[in-house]
């Protein structure tokens, strides 16, 4: 039944990005072979020119800093972590330290099957060499309140440091809560609080003012505005508002500009097929 469904909302969803495509995005080749199991996209703010991404389940446990263009500008990489399924990443500016942070989601669970999860925390370097080792990671571990979960998305609030987590498997996927401060030295228990009205998301970000959230699933994207008197959970648990969008092969990535007007999705490597980087604004 839920296959069926999501069937149905797909060519809802491909209609509907259709008919919005005022203006197409622009395409650019991603010009590396590293990334061709992408999973995350996060803008960068100490590097405002560069996008950050990562490979899911298996792969090296590094972030790729590339350009607007597609271009490989360098590798980061994260010694003292492992990927076991890392599927979702973003930035923000610490709210006490006001350093800008790059967060990694080793989030995904196909199976339901793991004990707990992590989102692995750094100090986002200035991009002067095409390698980057980054020693010091803080790791937040936590479990959700309602059982184990698949996920591939998440955002962090810009002004609170708050993450919201959006599960991925669920008819109507749950949205979960972990405030800051989130503490390295615990199991954090992340809370449910509400239903979205989408199913397989695979991945959000939020705007630079905190006020608009971009959630995507392999059919769709949708905004969500956040009211000056309301929180993100109750935003998300409208229906949105469907955006533009061309389907990709398996599309797991999308965030933001600098600007907060434009947004990126990028997708796994398919085939022969290209990878596309498109922008949208």
């Amino acid at each position: 039944m839920l296959r069926n469904v999501f069937a149905f909302s797909l060519i809802v969803a491909l209609a509907c990005s259709v008919f919005l495509m005022a203006r197409p995005p622009q395409e650019h080749t991603l010009n590396t072979p590293l990334l061709d199991e992408a999973s995350g996209l996060a803008r960068g703010l100490k590097n405002p020119h560069l996008l950050y991404s990562h490979n899911d389940s298996g792969g090296k446990n590094s972030v790729y800093a590339i350009d607007s263009k597609g271009n490989l500008i360098a590798e980061i990489h994260l010694p003292t972590v492992k990927n076991r399924d890392w599927e979702e990443m973003a930035t923000c500016i610490d709210p006490i330290s006001k350093k800008p942070m790059i967060y990694v989601g080793d989030i995904g669970d196909n199976k339901a099957k793991y004990k707990n999860y992590r989102i692995h925390i750094f100090e986002e370097p200035l991009i002067e060499d095409s390698l980057v080792v980054v020693q010091d990671v803080r790791t937040i571990k936590y479990v959700y309140d309602d059982g184990a979960r698949d996920a591939e998305a998440f955002f962090v609030h810009p002004t609170s440091g708050d993450i919201y987590i959006i599960s991925k498997r669920e008819e109507q996927v749950g949205i979960y809560h972990l405030p800051y401060p989130q503490e390295s030295g615990e199991t954090l228990t992340a809370k449910k609080l509400g239903v979205m009205q989408m199913s397989w998301v695979t991945a959000a970000d939020i705007s630079p003012d905190g006020k608009t959230v971009l959630v995507k699933n392999y059919g769709s994207i949708r905004r969500f505005k956040i009211g000056a008197k309301q929180n993100v959970a109750k935003a998300l648990l409208k229906p949105g508002k469907s955006m533009p969008y061309i389907l990709e092969p398996q599309g797991e990535a999308i965030c933001f500009d600098a600007s907060g007007k434009g947004y990126y999705t990028l997708s796994e490597q398919s085939g022969d097929k290209p990878q596309i980087l498109y922008y949208y604004k």
